[in-house]
C-alpha cells in the first residue's frame, strides 16, 4: 500500500529502482575492495587457524613464537605475480632417505646388542635333543657356464673348448661369521652356542673319504662344552654293498670308545650302546639290512657269524620318507627311525599330522620314532627333489609349530635339522642383513638360538611331568639317558 501511495507514476518507480541498483553496486564494490586490500597478506585458500595449529612447534619455547611465522610457511614465492613451485632436488631426496635408513640400522643394531646381552640360555643340557652339525660347510657349488649365443639365427654354436664350471655361492642367508672354515676357535664358539640352547648331542655326517683330523678335533672339543658326538652314515647308490657298510662301521668303531662319543644305557642289554643315524636307510636291500638283526644266543659264538652287529653293536636309527618305510625299518631290524627333512607336507614322514601315527607304530614294535624339527627350508637355485619343499620361516612360527607337535607326541628323541647347514637354509646360526640375502628380521641375529633354548626348556619340562606320572617300576624312554 505504501508503494502504491508514494509511487503513483511509472516514472517515479523507475527512479526508485535505479537508486536501489546504484546503492547495491556501491556496497558490493566496497566489500570487494576491502577484501583485496593490503591487510590481507596471506592467500585464504585454506583455514589459516588450522594451518597455524598444524605447523605450530611442540616445544614450549617454540610455542611462544608468533603465529605469523607458522602461517608464513604457506606463502608461495611469486615472480611477476605467478606462483613458482619449489624445485625437486633428487640428490637431497636420496640423501634424506639414506640418512633415515642409516638411522634405522643404528637403532636395529642397538636393539640387537641389547637382545644379545639378554639371550635366552639353558643351564641344563638335554641329551635327548640332537642337532645336525656341518663341518666343513660347502659354501660354493659348481655351475656350468652358458654357451655363447650364435652370431646368426640359423647357426649352431659349438664350443671350441670345454667350458669351465663357475662357482656359485650356495646359500640364501649370509652368516654373521662370514664364509668360515673350521678352526679351534670357531668350533669352540659354535659349541658354546649349542650348549647354551640346552642341546646335548651333535650329529656329524660320516662319509668316506672323511677328514679324520677334523673328526678327532671335534670329539676332543665337544666334551669341554658338555656335548657328545654321534655320526650319520649315508646310504647312496655307491655304498649299498655289505663290504662298504662294514668298512664304515669298522672306521666308526675306532671313535666309539672315546669319551666324547654319545652312548646310552640299554636296560635290556645291560650295557652302554652308541647311537647311530643312517641316512636313506630305506634304500638298503633286505639281505644287507637283515645283517643288522641281533644274533640269537646259540649263534653268538659261531665263527661264521657275519652280522654287522658282531662288528659294532649300536642303537641304529634309520631315515624314512614314506609310510611304508616304517615297516621296512622293522623288517631290517632297526631300533628306530627318523624323518630328517624339516619340510612339512613334503613327504609322509616330515608331515606333522602324521607324527602321531609314526609314534604309535614305533611303540607297537618297541622302536623309537625321532621327529626332525627345523626353522624352515630354503635352497638357493635348486630344483625341488620331491615337489615344492621350500618352507618359509614365518617369523619363527613355523619352528614353533614343529616343536609343539613333537612335544605333544611325547617322543623320546628330537633332532634339529641343522645348526649350520647353510646350503639347505635350515640353520639356526646367526645371520647378518646383506643385500641379496635373507635375514631374521624382525628380530636379532640370535633369534633362532633363543627360540631353540625356549623350546628345549619346554621339552624338558614336559618330559619331567610325564615321567612323574609314570609308575616308578616302568621305564620312561631316554629319561636319565636310558633306553628301555
Amino acid at each position: 500500500m505504501l508503494l502504491k501511495k508514494y509511487v503513483k507514476t511509472r516514472r517515479k518507480f523507475k527512479i526508485l529502482l535505479l537508486v536501489a541498483i546504484v546503492a547495491l553496486i556501491i556496497i558490493t564494490s566496497a566489500i570487494l575492495l576491502g577484501a583485496s586490500g593490503p591487510s590481507s597478506a596471506v592467500e585464504r585458500l585454506l583455514d589459516e587457524r588450522f594451518i597455524a595449529r598444524a605447523y605450530q612447534p611442540q616445544s614450549e619455547q617454540q610455542q611462544q613464537q608468533p603465529r605469523e611465522q607458522a602461517v608464513g610457511l604457506l606463502q608461495s614465492r611469486r615472480e611477476n605475480g605467478v606462483i613458482v613451485p619449489e624445485k625437486y632436488d633428487e640428490q637431497k631426496i636420496k640423501s634424506r632417505i639414506m640418512q633415515s635408513r642409516l638411522q634405522q640400522l643404528k637403532q636395529q643394531q642397538q636393539r640387537d646388542n641389547e637382545a644379545e646381552q639378554t639371550r635366552t640360555t639353558l643351564d641344563t643340557v638335554a641329551t635327548a635333543v640332537h642337532i645336525f652339525y656341518t663341518a666343513p660347510v660347502q659354501w660354493y657349488k659348481s655351475k656350468k657356464s652358458p654357451l655363447p649365443a650364435p652370431e646368426h639365427p640359423n647357426e649352431v654354436s659349438l664350443p671350441l673348448t670345454t667350458s669351465k664350471p663357475v662357482k656359485v655361492l650356495n646359500t640364501i642367508f649370509y652368516p654373521a661369521l662370514g664364509l668360515y672354515k673350521p678352526s679351534a676357535k670357531l668350533l669352540a664358539e659354535h659349541f658354546e652356542n649349542i650348549r647354551s640352547c640346552g642341546i646335548g648331542v651333535l650329529i656329524l655326517s660320516f662319509a668316506r673319504p672323511s677328514d679324520p683330523a677334523l673328526l678327532q678335533q671335534i670329539l676332543e672339543l665337544a666334551p669341554q662344552h658338555n656335548l657328545s658326538v654321534t655320526f650319520e652314515l649315508s646310504v647312496t647308490a655307491g655304498n649299498r654293498s655289505v663290504e662298504l657298510v662294514r668298512q664304515q662301521l669298522h672306521d666308526i668303531s675306532a671313535y666309539v670308545q672315546q669319551p666324547g662319543f654319545y652312548r646310552v644305557w640299554s636296560q635290556s642289554h645291560k650295557a652302554l650302546m652308541p647311537v647311530l643315524y643312517i641316512s636313506n636307510a630305506y634304500k638298503l636291500s633286505e639281505s644287507l639290512g637283515r645283517q643288522l638283526c641281533r644274533a640269537r644266543e646259540n649263534e653268538k659264538h659261531k665263527e661264521n657269524a657275519v652280522g654287522l652287529r658282531q662288528l659294532l653293536d649300536a642303537f641304529f636309527i634309520g631315515h624314512i620318507r614314506l609310510k611304508s618305510h616304517a615297516d621296512v625299518m622293522r623288517r631290517l631290524c632297526f631300533d628306530g627311525f627318523y624323518s630328517k627333512l624339516p619340510s612339512n607336507g613334503a613327504v609322509f614322514a616330515s608331515t606333522w599330522k602324521n607324527w602321531s601315527y609314526l609314534k604309535s607304530f614305533a611303540l607297537s614294535y618297541k622302536m623309537l620314532f625321532v621327529p626332525t624339527v627345523g626353522p624352515g627350508y630354503a635352497e638357493r637355485n635348486k630344483f625341488p627333489r620331491h615337489g615344492d619343499i621350500q618352507r618359509h620361516r614365518s617369523n619363527g612360527r613355523y619352528y614353533g609349530v614343529a616343536w609343539r607337535t613333537a612335544i605333544l607326541n611325547h617322543v623320546g628323541f628330537i633332532n634339529i635339522a641343522s645348526y649350520n647347514n647353510w646350503p639347505d637354509g635350515s640353520q639356526i646360526e646367526e645371520v647378518v642383513p646383506r643385500a641379496g640375502f635373507l635375514d631374521y628380521n624382525p628380530g636379532s641375529k640370535t633369534k633362532y638360538l633363543d627360540l631353540t633354548a625356549h623350546w628345549v626348556g619346554n621339552f624338558l619340562k614336559t618330559r619331567q611331568e610325564a615321567a612323574a606320572a609314570v609308575a616308578p617300576q616302568i621305564c620312561y624312554e631316554l629319561l636319565n639317558n636310558t633306553i628301555c
